[in-house]
C-alpha cells in the first residue's frame, strides 16, 4: 500500500506542475499582450515626434523669415530718417 501513497503523491504533484504551467502559459500570453500594445504606442509617440520635430522646424523657418523682414524694414527706416 506504501506504493499506493507514493503514486497518488506523485499524481498530485502532476497535478500541481500542470496548473503552474497553465498559470505561466496565461501570465506569458498576457505578458506578450502588454508588450504589444507598448510597441505600438512607442511606434505611435514616434511618429508623433517627428510630426512635432516637422513643425517645429517649419515654425522657425516661418520666423526666420518674418525677422529677417523686420530687419529689411528697420534698415529701410534708418535710411529715411
Amino acid at each position: 500500500m506504501a506504493s499506493g501513497n507514493k503514486i497518488a503523491a506523485l499524481e498530485a504533484k502532476v497535478k500541481e506542475i500542470i496548473k503552474h504551467s497553465a498559470e505561466l502559459k496565461r501570465r506569458t500570453a498576457l505578458l506578450e499582450a502588454r508588450l504589444q500594445e507598448s510597441d505600438a504606442k512607442l511606434a505611435r509617440q514616434a511618429t508623433e515626434a517627428r510630426r512635432w520635430e516637422k513643425e517645429r522646424a517649419w515654425i522657425h523657418g516661418r520666423l526666420r523669415k518674418i525677422l529677417g523682414e523686420l530687419e529689411l524694414i528697420e534698415g529701410d527706416d534708418d535710411k529715411d530718417g
